[in-house]
This record gives structure tokens, C-alpha cells and sequence, in this order.
């Protein structure tokens, strides 16, 4: 009878440790691979956010902001009167408007709303019913993300000051301004910078113009 030799191979140790080291490696390099995805998502994200949230502070200026039942808007468009307030480097230009909205009550003749820069933010002061508010609100960025978005530049002119786009013998002192120029820039963190190298940040930069109808 032949006898058939049956030949069991196992595992040496060595075979072993070289895939363990290789599994090691890939598991390290996929590793890196997932979380240099994250970060870079996180970026694109924060970004984008940046950009949502400045385009919205710029309609809400232009718009307004809603009162009450949010049935009245105080802003830019349907102002009674604007004044611009505070002062930048730029002749003629401030750093915020004062807005005097139309009145529909008496007792709302008073009223007014100011979008203005404040530190590293577009803050909104206001009296809505002949009440002022207790604190001006954070209008861009909102408070809890003052750490992560920065407004660096918030500069409102008079776009026809010089009488370059309506005749300025057409219009009354109680409808000059009628046409702002709007310039916002702001930034996000990316990456902590390790000395002597600084923050990393990604910018915007925002100009339009808003019309008193």
C-alpha cells in the first residue's frame, strides 16, 4: 500500500512579525490619511461658514433686522434717514450707519438702529418703540464664535458724496446719504501658528453698495 505523506506547513515567527509590521504601516498610513481628510474639511467648512454668515450680516443690514413679530424691518432700504457714525482712516468713511427708520406709530418716531463695528465684530445697537435695548447684539460674528471668526474691516461711505451718480442738487440734506458703499473683510483661523511663524487665517473681502428706496 502507498502511503500518502500529508505535509502540515505553520506559520513561522518571522512571517508573523513581518506581517504584523506591514499591518502596522498601512493601519499608520491610513491613519495620517483620515485625518489629514478631517482637517481639511474642517477648513473648507469654517470657511464657507465665514462666508454664509458675512453675506447675511450684509443683508441684514441692507434689509434689516426684524422687529416685534418680525412684521417691521429697520435697515438700509426702507430708512427714513442715514447717518454714518464713527471714524476710519478713510476721509468721509465711518465705521457703522445709524438708521431712522419710517415711523408707523407715534411713539416710534424716536426710534433708530446702528450696525457698527466694535473690536473684532458688527454689533447692533437699537430703540424699537421708543425702548433702547439693554445690550447691543452681535450681529457678525455671533458671541460664542468671537474666537473663530474676526471682522477686520467694516467701512460704510457715501457712495454719491461727490454727486458722481445722482445729482446732489436733487436731493434734500434729509435724503443724503441715499447711496452707501459697503466694505467688509473678515477672517477665520486655519492652523495655530508655532513660533516665530503666526495664526494661519483664510480672508473674505466684501464690497456692495445699498440704496435708501
Amino acid at each position: 500500500m502507498t502511503s500518502i505523506l500529508k505535509r502540515n506547513n505553520g506559520v513561522t515567527l518571522i512571517e508573523l512579525v513581518a506581517v504584523l509590521a506591514i499591518s502596522t504601516i498601512l493601519i499608520f498610513v491610513s491613519g495620517v490619511g483620515v485625518s489629514v481628510f478631517f482637517k481639511r474639511y474642517k477648513v473648507i467648512s469654517d470657511y464657507t461658514d465665514l462666508q454664509t454668515q458675512a453675506m447675511a450680516a450684509l443683508q441684514t443690514i441692507r434689509n434689516g433686522h426684524g422687529f416685534g413679530r418680525g412684521e417691521e424691518f429697520y435697515g438700509v432700504a426702507n430708512a427714513r434717514r442715514l447717518q454714518i457714525i464713527g471714524a476710519t482712516d478713510v476721509f468721509g468713511a465711518g465705521s457703522g450707519i445709524k438708521i431712522y427708520p419710517p415711523a408707523a406709530k407715534d411713539y416710534q418716531a424716536n426710534d433708530w438702529v446702528e450696525f457698527y463695528l466694535d473690536g473684532n465684530a458688527i454689533r447692533m445697537n437699537y430703540v424699537y418703540n421708543g425702548v433702547q435695548v439693554d445690550s447691543p447684539q452681535y450681529i457678525f460674528p455671533e458671541r460664542d464664535q468671537l474666537d473663530k471668526f474676526q471682522v477686520t474691516r467694516f467701512e460704510v461711505s457715501d457712495a454719491n458724496g461727490t454727486g458722481s451718480i445722482l445729482p446732489l442738487e436733487s436731493l434734500s440734506n434729509e435724503d443724503k446719504p441715499a447711496l452707501l458703499y459697503v466694505e467688509l473683510d473678515a477672517r477665520v483661523k486655519v492652523r495655530d501658528g508655532v513660533p516665530p511663524k503666526p495664526d494661519e487665517y483664510k480672508t473674505i473681502s466684501y464690497s456692495t453698495y445699498m440704496v435708501k428706496k
